[in-house]
C-alpha cells in the first residue's frame, strides 16, 4: 500500500456516517499508514478520527485507548501537534469522562484522576470550567449522592459558556435530564422546551433533547408533547440503535407508560439484537430493564402468550421466547450489572435506580400516536350512559318497552331489553305478541348479518305467532319482510307475498304500515332492478296522509335512488335529493343524511367545477353524522370521499381530519385492505400540508402491508413518491434516494422513459445535497441518454450541465469540460429544431451559463486565458439575453479568476 492509499482510504472514510463500516476503513488506514511508516503527526490525526469515531459508532471503551495515545503524543510536544490539536484534545475528554463511570469494570479512582487532569488542562488553558461542573454532576449521580450532583448543578448551571462547552442543545438537555432526575419535571420542561424552536446543528440533537423531554412532557400531563417528541427523535435512533440503545430504552418506557404495547413490543423486537453488542455495561442495564418494564405490561394486559423473536448471538440461537421468560431473563441482566456498578462505587445507587424503573407505572391507559389510530374501545361498564333508561322488570312489559325502543331506533338500548327479556325466559311465561315481536327482531338481526335463511325462519315464525293471535295485518306485514329477503336472493316466490302484503294493508292497515309495505316492496325491486315499477310504488306512498317524518324521509330517500337507478336526468336527481336530504333533517335520522348527502355530494361532484362547493358541503354533512347507528363502514366511506376530494382541490390541511378518521375506522374494522388504500390519501394530505413526519410514518405504515391488503400499482407507486418528498422534507435524504430508486425499478422503462427520466434527476439531486458528487454525475447522465433518445434536446441539454457541474465537485476535470461541451452540442440542437420554436433570449441565457459554469471549472485546473474567456463570453451572452443580475455575476467571477491570477 502507498501513501496515497491509505489517504484515500482515510478520505472515503470520513464521507461516510458514524458506524461499523467508517470505523473499519479508519482502523485499517491506521494499521496501513503506521506499516507504511507514516510521519507521527499523520497517525496521530488518525487516532484522533478514530476516537470520535468511536464515540458514535456505539464503542467507546475502544476511544480510551486511542484517546490516551494521542494525549500521550501530544503532552511530549506540544509545539509540534499545535493549539488545534490541543483544542480537540479538552473536547474529547468530555466524551472519556462521559463514558469512564459506565463500565463498572474501571475503577474510580481513574475516573477522578482523568476528570482532575481534565480541570487542570481547562484552567491553564483559560476556558470557563462550565463543561467540568456538568461531568462532576454526572458522576454524582452515578454515586447517588443527591447532595454533590446539586451543588455541582449549581456551578454549572451558573459557570460562564465559551468554546470548550457542549452545543446549545446538548447543555439544555443534559441539565434537564438532571432535573428529570431529581423530579423537577416542570423545570426540566421549561429549561429545555424553548431551544426546540432554536437551529440545532449538533448531531446529537434534536434527537437528544426530545427524548430528553419525553418523560417529562408525560409526567406533566403534556401528552401531545410527549407523542410528538417519541416519535420524531425515534426516526433518528432506529437508524443507529447501538449508539443511541440508551434513548431506545426511554421509548419502550414511553410505550409501557403510555398503553402503547403493541408499538413498544415492535421497537423491542426490531432492537433487541443491538443489546448484545451494547455500547456499554450501563446501557445494556438500561435497555434491559425498559425492555423488562415493558414486556412486564404486556404480561399484565393479558398478553402473556405472545412470542418475542430474539436474534441468535454466539452460542444462543435465533428463537422466539414467551414474554414473561424473557421479561425474567432480561430483569436478572440489569439486575446483575446493576450489583456489578455497586460493588465497585461502595453504594446501591444503581440497584435502586434501577429498581425504580422496573416498577414505573402507567401515566395513561392508552394514548394514541397518531389521529388515524383506532379509538380504544369503550369498556362494557362503560357502553351504556347514566342516562339510560331502565328496562322492566316483568317480562310482558319489558317486551312493549323492547319493542318500542327498537321502533325507534335506539338499537343498542333494544338489544339489552331483548336479551333480558331471554334471560327471564324461565322465570315467566310471555304472551303470543310478545314471543312474536322477539321472533321478528331477531329475523332483523339475522338479516343485518346478511344470514337470509335465518331471518326468514324467524319471520316466518312471528307469522305463524300473528296468525295465531288474530293479527293478520302483523302477519302482513313479517310475511312482505319475507318476501323482501327471498326476493333479493332470486326467489321470485317473494313476490306474491309483497303484492299481497300491500293490497291486505290498503284494506287493514293504517298509513304508516301501508307505506312502509310498499317501500319494502320497492326496495325489493331494486335490487332486482325493476326501478320504474319501485318508483310506482314510492310515489303511491307519499300521497298518503300523516306520515311520519321518519318513514316519510325514508321513502324520499328511497326514491332518489331509485331515479338514479332509473337513468333520470341529473336536475331530476339533484331535485330528489334535496327534498330527501332535507327529510332526513327534519327526521333527525343520521343514518339516512350520511346516505343520501353521499350521494347528493357525487351527483354535484360530476356536473363540474361549479358545483364542487356544494359537493363538498354534502360531503361535509355526511361525513360529520357521528351516530351508533350508522355502520362504521359507510361513515368511513364519506369520510374518505371528502378527504379524497379536499385533496384533489389542494386544500390539504382540511382534508386530514377526515381521511385520519377513515383510516382509524377501517383499521378498528379489521379491513386491512381499506385501511391501507386509505393511508394513501391521508400521506398525501399530510406531504402536501408540509407534515412530513406525518407523513413519512403513514406511507411507511401502508408499505409495510404493501403485500399482505393486495395494494395495487398506483397506489405503491403513489406512496412511494410521498414517502420520498417526505423523508427529503425531513432530511432524511438518504432514505429517500431508496425510494425513488425502488419508484424507478416500477416503472416501464419504454412507456414510461419521460418519467424515469425525471426521477432520475430527483435523485440527481438529493445525490448532490449529499455530497455524493459522482453518483449524482452519473444520474444526472443516466436522465441525459433518456431525453437524447426521446429526441428531447433542450432536457438534454440541461442534464448534460449539471453533469458537468457535479463532475467538478468530483475533482474530474477533464470529464467535467466534455460533459459541458456536449450540453452545448444538444443546446444548439434544440434551437435549430423549428418544432421547438425556442426564444432568443432563452437561448442567450442557455448558452451563458453553460459558459459561466464552464469558466468555474477550468478556474485554477487550466491555463488563466480560457477560464477569462469563457467568463467574457457568459457576460456578452447574459447581456445579449436582458438579464444584468446574471452578468454581473459573471463580471465578478472574471475578476476573481483574474485575481487569483495574480
Amino acid at each position: 500500500m502507498s501513501e496515497r492509499d491509505w489517504r484515500g482510504l482515510a478520505a472515503d472514510a470520513d464521507g461516510l456516517p458514524y458506524g461499523r463500516a467508517k470505523t473499519l476503513a479508519l482502523e485499517k488506514a491506521l494499521n496501513l499508514a503506521a506499516g507504511d511508516g507514516a510521519d507521527d503527526q499523520d497517525l496521530f490525526w488518525l487516532r484522533m478520527g478514530l476516537t470520535g469515531a468511536y464515540e458514535y459508532g456505539g464503542e467507546p471503551a475502544k476511544a480510551f485507548t486511542t484517546f490516551s495515545r494521542c494525549l500521550s503524543a501530544f503532552d511530549s510536544d506540544p509545539a509540534r501537534y499545535g493549539p488545534d490539536a490541543n483544542r480537540q484534545l479538552l473536547w474529547q475528554f468530555k466524551w472519556v469522562v462521559s463514558s469512564l463511570t459506565d463500565f463498572p469494570e474501571i475503577p474510580l479512582e481513574r475516573t477522578r484522576a482523568v476528570l482532575a487532569d481534565m480541570e487542570r488542562r481547562y484552567r491553564e488553558g483559560g476556558y470557563s470550567l462550565h463543561a467540568v461542573y456538568g461531568l462532576r454532576c454526572r458522576v454524582a449521580r452515578h454515586l447517588g449522592d443527591v447532595a454533590e450532583a446539586d451543588a455541582q448543578f449549581e456551578l454549572w448551571r451558573t459557570a460562564p459558556r465559551d468554546d470548550s462547552s457542549d452545543c446549545e442543545g446538548c447543555v439544555p438537555s443534559r441539565m434537564a435530564d438532571h432535573l428529570a432526575w431529581r423530579g423537577r419535571n416542570e423545570a426540566a420542561v421549561a429549561l429545555a422546551e424553548p431551544v426546540l424552536s432554536g437551529r440545532l446543528r449538533c448531531k446529537e440533537q434534536p434527537q437528544s433533547i426530545l427524548t430528553t423531554l419525553i418523560i417529562p412532557f408525560l409526567r406533566t400531563g403534556r401528552h401531545d408533547a410527549a407523542v410528538d417528541a417519541h416519535r420524531r427523535s425515534y426516526r433518528v435512533h432506529r437508524r443507529e440503535d447501538v449508539h443511541y440503545l440508551q434513548s431506545i430504552a426511554t421509548h419502550l418506557d414511553f410505550c409501557a407508560m403510555t398503553g402503547n404495547h403493541a408499538r413498544g413490543l415492535q421497537i423491542l423486537e426490531r432492537h433487541l439484537g443491538a443489546l448484545d453488542s451494547a455500547p456499554s455495561p450501563d446501557s445494556a442495564m438500561v435497555f434491559a430493564a425498559s425492555a423488562a418494564l415493558l414486556l412486564d405490561r404486556l404480561a399484565a394486559t393479558g398478553h402473556d402468550d405472545v412470542s418475542v423473536r430474539r436474534p441468535g448471538h454466539g452460542d444462543r440461537p435465533d428463537t422466539e421466547v414467551g414474554v414473561t421468560e424473557l421479561r425474567d431473563t432480561l430483569r436478572a441482566q440489569a439486575r446483575a450489572i446493576a450489583a456489578r456498578f455497586d460493588a465497585r462505587n461502595g453504594t446501591t445507587a444503581q440497584s435502586d435506580r434501577l429498581r425504580d424503573r422496573l416498577a414505573v407505572e402507567p401515566v395513561v391507559d392508552a394514548l394514541p400516536l397518531a389521529a388515524h389510530e383506532p379509538r380504544p374501545a369503550v369498556p362494557a361498564a362503560a357502553a351504556v350512559a347514566p342516562e339510560a333508561e331502565p328496562l322492566e322488570e316483568d317480562r310482558e312489559r319489558l317486551a312493549e318497552q323492547a319493542w318500542r325502543l327498537w321502533r325507534e331506533e335506539r338499537w343498542e338500548r333494544a338489544r339489552a331489553a331483548w336479551r333480558r327479556f331471554d334471560e327471564l325466559a324461565g322465570v315467566a311465561d310471555a304472551s303470543d305478541e310478545a314471543l312474536a315481536r322477539r321472533s321478528e327482531v331477531e329475523g332483523r338481526m339475522r338479516g343485518d348479518d346478511d344470514d337470509v335463511a335465518g331471518a326468514v325462519e324467524h319471520w316466518r315464525a312471528a307469522a305463524d305467532r300473528h296468525a295465531a293471535a288474530g293479527r293478520e295485518t302483523d302477519r302482513q306485514r313479517v310475511l312482505s319482510r319475507v318476501g323482501a329477503a327471498l326476493l333479493s336472493t332470486g326467489d321470485a316466490s317473494g313476490l306474491p307475498l309483497l303484492e299481497e302484503a300491500v293490497a291486505l294493508l290498503d284494506r287493514h292497515g293504517v298509513e304508516r304500515e301501508r307505506a312502509e309495505a310498499r317501500l319494502r316492496f320497492a326496495r325489493a325491486l331494486l335490487a332486482v332492478g325493476d326501478s320504474a315499477r319501485a318508483l310506482e310504488l314510492l310515489d303511491e306512498a307519499l300521497l298518503l296522509e300523516g306520515l311520519a317524518e321518519g318513514t316519510r324521509a325514508w321513502l324520499l330517500g328511497t326514491r332518489a335512488f331509485a331515479l338514479e337507478r332509473s337513468g333520470a336526468g341529473a336536475e331530476v336527481q339533484d331535485t330528489a335529493l334535496v327534498q330527501a336530504r332535507e327529510a332526513a333533517r327534519e327526521a333527525r335520522n343520521p343514518l339516512l343524511i350520511t346516505d343520501t348527502a353521499m350521494r347528493h355530494g357525487v351527483l354535484l361532484r360530476g356536473l363540474g367545477p361549479e358545483e364542487w362547493e356544494a359537493a363538498g358541503g354534502a360531503l361535509a354533512e355526511a361525513a360529520a353524522q357521528d351516530d351508533a347507528g350508522i355502520p362504521d363502514g359507510m361513515r368511513a366511506g364519506a369520510l374518505l370521499m371528502y378527504g379524497h376530494w379536499l385533496c384533489d382541490d389542494q386544500d390539504h390541511e382540511r382534508a386530514v381530519a377526515p381521511l385520519a378518521e377513515a383510516v382509524a375506522l377501517l383499521t378498528a374494522l379489521g379491513d386491512t385492505g381499506a385501511a391501507a388504500h386509505a393511508r394513501r390519501p391521508l400521506a398525501r394530505a399530510y406531504q402536501g400540508g408540509e407534515r412530513y413526519l406525518e407523513a413519512a410514518e403513514v406511507a411507511e405504515e401502508a408499505l409495510a402491508m404493501e403485500d399482505e391488503a393486495g395494494l395495487d400499482t398506483l397506489d405503491r407507486m403513489v406512496l412511494r413518491e410521498v414517502l420520498a418528498r417526505s423523508l427529503t422534507g425531513l432530511g432524511e435524504l438518504a432514505d429517500a434516494v431508496t425510494r425513488w430508486d425502488e419508484l424507478i425499478a416500477m416503472q416501464d422503462p419504454d412507456r414510461d422513459a419521460a418519467t424515469v427520466a425525471h426521477l432520475h434527476d430527483e435523485v440527481a439531486q438529493l445525490l448532490d445535497r449529499l455530497d455524493r458528487d459522482a453518483e449524482s454525475a452519473e444520474r444526472h447522465g443516466a436522465a441525459a441518454t433518456i431525453w437524447e433518445g426521446l429526441d428531447e434536446p433542450f432536457q438534454a441539454a440541461g442534464q448534460h450541465q449539471r453533469r458537468a457541474m457535479m463532475l467538478k465537485w468530483a475533482g474530474e476535470t477533464e470529464a467535467a469540460l466534455a460533459a459541458s461541451r456536449l450540453a452545448e452540442q444538444w443546446l444548439d440542437r434544440a434551437v435549430a429544431d423549428p418544432g421547438l420554436s425556442v426564444p432568443e433570449e432563452q437561448a442567450h441565457f442557455r448558452r451563458g451559463t453553460m459558459r459561466f459554469d464552464r469558466a468555474r471549472v477550468l478556474w485554477g485546473t487550466a491555463p488563466t486565458a480560457e477560464a477569462e474567456s469563457e467568463a467574457e463570453a457568459a457576460i456578452g451572452l447574459f447581456r445579449a439575453a436582458g438579464d444584468d443580475d446574471a452578468a454581473q455575476q459573471a463580471e465578478r467571477l472574471l475578476t476573481a479568476i483574474r485575481e487569483s491570477a495574480g
